[in-house]
């Protein structure tokens, strides 16, 4: 990192980092090429996980070449300034790579969509039916290695 005053090495803050974003962006790379998109996930245990309907281009994608990137950010706040290039932001934010692979066990399955159900409304332990949660594809994405920045 070009900027080592503003680098986050220590993994606790990475990690609460990314518990506290409200979404990621994930990087993926197809025969068509990059495509980029935002979604909800969970990290725990080292590793992210996301949940996608059953077809589509993200599924698509990560079934031909699982290497995953991801960012996310967050209390990112402008600051205003009296010249143009005094403006500035602050932030934290972490950028990471991962492998992704599907989730087949129904068990783990409802785990993981716990662990997304807890983070955005608090609270976990919900019952997914076989016919829900065959309904549903899941990845889990281990996180290879990740880098974090702050600002202000």
């Amino acid at each position: 990192m070009r900027r080592a005053d503003r680098e986050i090495t220590d993994q606790a803050e990475l990690e609460m980092a990314l518990n506290e974003a409200v979404y990621a962006t994930f990087a993926l790379c197809g025969d068509d090429g990059p495509y980029a998109v935002p979604l909800n996930f969970a990290h725990h245990c080292g590793a992210i996980y996301i949940h996608s309907a059953l077809e589509g281009r993200k599924v698509e994608i990560l079934r031909e070449n699982p290497v995953v990137g991801f960012s996310a950010v967050v209390g990112a706040e402008l600051l205003p300034a009296e010249t143009p290039c005094g403006w500035g932001m602050r932030y934290h934010s972490v950028c990471g790579t991962g492998t992704a692979e599907m989730i087949d066990d129904s068990a783990e399955k409802a785990r993981a969509l716990n662990l997304i159900m807890a983070k955005y409304s608090g609270r976990g332990g919900h019952a997914f039916t076989e016919e829900v949660l065959a309904m549903v594809c899941v990845f889990r994405i281990r996180i290879i290695g990740m880098t974090g920045k702050r600002v202000g």
